[in-house]
């Protein structure tokens, strides 16, 4: 046993000093530090183009800095914008070389650069380098990944910063009457009436329960992303869940954290996920889809 140690290890140690020679292997290149851009929108500001309204209106203020700040800065930015994730690449701004830095975009601007805005484009905004050796590395290569793309697992890390151009949540039209297309069933071709709480939610009863509790739907206007606390919405389950009257809906039975509203068409569409509160039955636990169109 002893010998056979002594055999294999030697054989190991035979292929190591083999692969590891120095002429074997290609001279290493030398590698390039890179600072990575950091682009933080300001509280407040525009943080979507409405196109229900007028696109020139939309104003975009945000400051550029950098994700290190103690480390070198390049030796300046330009700082670029693509539209839609393909084509041209438009500068706004040249030879930036103060972090972080305020900057202004406006839709006229855009519409400028690229053209008619319409619903559903996006405006990436990202930085190009130049390094103090005279290299300049860009944000949006014609050909390769882009250079700041695995930052973005980074906490804190916002190497591009996206626009988009949506129909903007208006609370006015989340009120009053809407027809119901229910994928869980109970309120399938109802008539549900939505009440505004604030100007960033709103609510309804869910049809089938007694003692109801207005459903509290909360939207997101930057981004007409709607979401639904977890929380209870009435009693009684249906007895052919096999629940006695005094279940609750609640744990599961009232979460929704997807969904999205879109004002130009005047619906909602959830994913509900459903439960009861006592026992610890969810229905789908990839939830049922519940569309609200205004009447």
């Amino acid at each position: 046993m002893i010998m056979n140690k002594t055999i294999f290890y030697s054989f190991f140690a035979a292929i190591l000093l083999f692969a590891c020679r120095k002429s074997d292997n290609p001279k290493i290149p030398e590698l390039t530090r890179v600072p990575v851009p950091k682009f933080v929108p300001v509280a407040n500001s525009d943080q979507s183009i409405d196109v229900a309204g007028n696109p020139a209106n939309f104003k975009a203020n945000f400051n550029v800095g950098m994700l290190f700040p103690e480390e070198p800065a390049p030796q300046k930015v330009d700082i670029v914008v693509q539209k839609n994730g393909t084509g041209a690449v438009k500068v706004i701004k040249t030879d930036v070389t103060s972090f972080p830095t305020n900057l202004q975009v406006t839709g006229q601007q855009l519409i400028d650069l690229f053209g008619p805005i319409k619903l559903g484009d996006y405006f990436d905004f990202a930085a190009d380098l130049y390094l103090s050796n005279g290299q300049k590395i860009e944000a949006f290569p014609a050909t390769g990944v882009q250079f700041s793309g695995g930052t973005v697992n980074i906490p804190s890390s916002a190497p591009t910063l996206r626009y988009a151009a949506i129909c903007k949540y208006d609370p006015a039209v989340y009120q009053g009457a809407f027809k119901a297309s229910d994928e869980f069933g109970d309120a399938d071709g109802e008539i549900i009436t939505l009440t505004k709480v604030d100007n960033t939610h709103f609510s309804f009863v869910y049809p089938s329960v007694l003692n109801p509790v207005p459903v509290v739907v909360t939207i997101n206007p930057a981004n007409n992303n709607v979401s639904i606390a977890q929380q209870t919405i009435g009693s009684r389950w249906d007895p052919a869940y096999g629940y006695p009257n005094t279940a609750t809906y609640a744990d599961a039975s009232a979460v929704a954290t997807s969904g999205t509203v879109a004002p130009c068409e005047k619906t909602v569409t959830i994913q509900v996920v459903w439960g009861v509160q006592k026992g610890t039955a969810v229905f789908k636990s990839a939830g049922y889809k519940l569309v609200l169109t205004k009447q």
